[in-house]
């Protein structure tokens, strides 16, 4: 009965906390939607992503990205979404996955430089979208990535992907469509290059496709800008005032403001000052209506906080006239709490002092940790010198004395012209087995010394471990290095090597894995180092002192360096590590 009772006590707290966290996405979501992007980062950081479902994390971690892109924080977006992006495989959501490519190409696309390549996420976007067999989503992809194509350095892609959604759109013969994606033509003409009237051309035959007036009056004012830049400022002038005349009583005061202060700015240009000078009275106008505008409205606001604190105010003094009535009761009550709260603070005082004797013992484990942490970094060093120290002695000491001896003994031959067949015998071996013992003598060195060389830096070094410990088909290990030329300091490089060296061999160890991939990136503050494997996963959660993979060391390592660790994994599904380590 006990045992059933425990059983249905878990399954109620998992259910729980499930939902709870469910309904914590649920705000966070709510909160980016609302644009509030550091509300929904602060509710993000207080879910446990150990006790999430793989949909659940996968919904995480897109929004924590999400909220990163949308705050310009792309650096931080990216290895986000590369996350996101693998567990949307594994959940085989091919719909998700479309959307996490495109964010990808737009955050690869907005960190730039030479070694990130957006091509990849295009193409799975576009492939997705090829293989649903829906040319109006088909032609909507298209427009996406042509719109953010949209600058001076890649103009020619816009283009390119635009021409592509204009073809799907005349099949389906969409004549709006088909205006608006010409007027994105003569934009892009008008924006990015020196083709000026070939975006006059576009305005004009999209114009003659609009029906709706707002969209003539767009076109207009599009025109007007493509003459203005072109310095034929009456032209201008003159399909401003045409766009003035679309503008009815149903469009907004700020629009009519932007459009007047536009044409204010044009007859400047001209040099008709008597013009601008009242245009620029019009905009004034709206805008002081549009500040007027405002005002009353927070007027309005405040008139119903009062209408609505006056309703409350009532309403308490109603309820004020049943509280005399049941006070005496209360008052009671309050007496029988007392005495019982009482009792409760002698119970929590002595708890209270249990847990301040345990919050005295964890500090003392905290000091003998930051202990083992140092001693622990000074054994790194104390190790690498030694490891120098050695090598130094077999090849300067010993080596040099053996190269000496065997000069002599090549001496001694050359000098030694009555030796006797038997003796020039002895000679020859004598001498074979300096060599071999010279040979053994620098291998040595050289084996102590082995790991990382400070002259061929930390990626060089990494990328000799991972090819000696690959093992044909059985083990591929691969190393991505992305910008990764500026050299760190040289405890820093050996540490970080030591701990990347630790984790493949964890790795070979324990996961049974067939493929490991090594990323290392360099951000402007910060290294970022992530090791996958498709071996067979593990409980992050239980990673203890003695855990038998050395995890907690390396953490501790991670930590010294002012870095963090995060640990993504799950049984049968592989292992992501992924470690931030400052540049200083």
């Amino acid at each position: 009965m006990k045992s059933i009772l425990a059983f249905f006590g878990f399954l109620t707290f998992g259910l729980v906390s499930c939902f709870a966290q469910q309904n914590l996405l649920d705000k966070a979501e709510a909160s980016k939607e609302a644009d509030n992007y550091q509300l929904s980062l602060n509710i993000l950081s207080k879910i446990d992503t150990n006790t999430l479902s793989i949909p659940q994390k996968a919904r995480f971690y897109y929004l924590k990205s999400a909220n990163y892109k949308f705050r310009k924080e792309d650096s931080d977006a990216y290895p986000l979404l590369l996350k996101a992006r693998k567990l949307y495989t594994a959940l085989d959501s091919l719909e998700k996955l479309a959307t996490i490519n495109l964010e990808l190409f737009q955050v690869v696309r907005n960190i730039g430089g030479d070694h990130l390549n957006y091509d990849e996420y295009i193409k799975a976007y576009l492939d997705y979208h090829l293989s649903q067999n829906d040319p109006k989503n088909l032609r909507k992809a298209y427009i996406r990535i042509a719109g953010n194509f949209a600058r001076e350095t890649t103009v020619d892609s816009s283009f390119n992907y635009f021409k592509k959604a204009l073809q799907l759109i005349r099949i389906d013969k969409d004549t709006l469509a088909e205006a608006h994606m010409l007027n994105n033509f003569g934009v892009l003409h008008n924006e990015f290059t020196s083709y000026k009237d070939s975006a006059l051309y576009y305005f004009t035959t999209s114009r003659r496709l609009y029906k709706k007036s707002e969209y003539i009056q767009a076109s207009f004012q599009n025109t007007a800008s493509a003459y203005k830049k072109l310095g034929e400022y009456d032209k201008a002038i003159e399909n401003y005032q045409k766009a003035d005349s679309l503008l009815g009583k149903e469009y907004s005061k700020e629009r009519k403001r932007f459009l007047y202060d536009l044409m204010a700015k044009t007859y400047e240009l001209a040099e008709k000052p008597a013009k601008a000078l009242e245009y620029y009275k019009l905009t004034q106008a709206y805008q002081d209506s549009l500040n007027l505008q405002e005002q009353e409205k927070a007027i309005f606001d405040i008139q119903t906080k009062y209408e609505v604190q006056k309703k409350e105010n009532e309403n308490l003094q109603l309820k004020q006239s049943r509280f005399w009535l049941i006070s005496g009761v209360i008052l009671l009550v309050l007496l029988l709490i007392a005495t019982y709260l009482v009792y409760r603070n002698r119970i929590a005082k002595k708890q209270l002092e249990v847990k301040q004797s345990a919050l005295e013992k964890n500090e003392l484990e905290k000091q003998l940790k930051d202990q083992e942490l140092a001693g622990l970094d000074a054994m790194i060093e104390g190790q690498e010198k030694e490891r120098q120290r050695i090598a130094n002695d077999l090849h300067d000491n010993l080596g040099g004395l053996l190269a000496t001896l065997k000069l002599h003994f090549q001496n001694l031959k050359t000098k030694t012209d009555r030796l006797r067949d038997e003796q020039d015998e002895l000679f020859k071996t004598t001498n074979s087995l300096l060599d071999e013992t010279y040979q053994q003598v620098r291998n040595y060195a050289h084996q102590r010394n082995a790991g990382l060389k400070t002259s061929e830096g930390l990626v060089p070094s990494i990328k000799n471990f991972a090819s000696k410990v690959s093992v044909g088909n059985n083990l591929v290990v691969q190393v991505e290095a992305h910008d990764m030329d500026e050299r760190l300091e040289n405890s820093v490089e050996i540490t970080i090597f030591r701990i990347v060296q630790e984790l493949i061999t964890n790795v070979i160890k324990h996961a049974e894995a067939s493929e490991i991939i090594v990323h290392l990136t360099s951000f402007e503050d910060h290294i970022n180092i992530m090791v996958e494997d498709n071996g067979k996963g593990f409980d992050p959660s239980i990673i203890k002192d003695n855990d038998g993979m050395g995890l907690a060391s390396i953490i501790k390592r991670v930590e010294h360096l002012g870095g963090n660790v995060d640990i993504d994994s799950h049984s049968g599904s592989g292992t992501t590590v992924i470690l931030n380590i400052p540049k200083s």
